[in-house]
């Protein structure tokens, strides 16, 4: 049975603008700002370059700000190819059990830093000698620049067919290449779920086309060795040597499954869910 579904992961109007760091009341900008590109960026951060790189990373600004009690604050602008790569980024360093904050399309706040995502921008904000004016500080400049830099659009619409029962809030992420660890699984959303003591994780992979997802699959069948021929659409049980058993479905561009789940009965519940909220979608 085909599904008639229509995905928009982004809202129109939030493409990269160009950008100025604003001004703000009470503090003062030290020197220019500095600009790093792709092969630069291990300049700046060096141990975690690659991993923005494999974001689609095109460019960082970074402006240093300072105020009459010498407190500082440290700006870092990080731009995006689209802001489904800004999400994935943002996803990755996201901390769950935080303060959550609304600004820009989602933003949490730590002592002495706050990072938020607004359109194809992660923007992260440090503070040092703030306190007791921490928060207030931290606050005040990411509502300036979240505004400075235009539409935040939205989060991405696919994570909206995850099921809500058991998920943990904000666990959602958008893994950019080698899904599990394979090059020919592209893309992927993963979400994380505990139902009483079990812990496990659900995911789905929008792909190009049918024969897309078609071949993903063939890929994955050799890789693992399964014995299995069958191609057609539905659900496989796969023994994975890296991921142990899990439960895949296939749907016309999609394929979602299941990880870290032994209890059959709960695994086929939730493959049923999730293809029920895909199908409204």
């Amino acid at each position: 049975m085909a599904m008639g579904i229509i995905v928009f992961l982004w809202s129109p109007g939030t493409e990269a603008k160009d950008f100025a760091f604003p001004e703000i009341a009470g503090w003062k900008k030290s020197g220019d700002a500095q600009t790093f590109i792709p092969k630069t960026l291990y300049e700046y951060i060096n141990g975690a370059a690659d991993l923005y790189l494999m974001y689609d990373f095109e460019e960082l600004k970074v402006m240093e700000y300072e105020n009459q009690k010498k407190a500082q604050l440290t700006v870092d602008v990080y731009r995006h190819k689209t802001p489904l790569h800004a999400f994935g980024i943002y996803s990755q360093e996201r901390l769950p059990k935080t303060n959550f904050l609304d600004i820009g399309i989602q933003c949490y706040y730590e002592e002495e830093f706050l990072n938020f995502l607004t359109g194809p921008y992660y923007v992260k904000i440090s503070a040092t000698n703030t306190r007791p004016e921490d928060r207030e500080a931290l606050i005040t400049f990411a509502k300036k620049i979240a505004e400075s830099l235009g539409p935040k659009g939205s989060i991405p619409s696919l994570i909206s067919v995850f099921p809500t029962e058991g998920k943990e809030k904000y666990s959602e992420k958008f893994i950019a290449k080698n899904f599990l660890g394979y090059a020919f699984l592209q893309s992927a959303f993963t979400a994380d779920y505990q139902i009483q003591n079990r812990k496990f994780k659900l995911f789905i992979i929008e792909g190009k086309d049918k024969n897309a997802c078609r071949d993903m699959i063939e890929k994955y069948l050799q890789t693992i060795k399964s014995p299995r021929k069958d191609m057609a659409e539905g659900r496989l049980t796969l023994s994975d040597p890296h991921h142990g058993d899990l439960d895949l479905q296939w749907q016309g561009r999609y394929l979602w499954g299941i990880l870290n789940l032994n209890e059959v009965s709960l695994r086929l519940k939730y493959l049923k869910l999730f293809e029920d909220r895909l199908t409204k979608k």
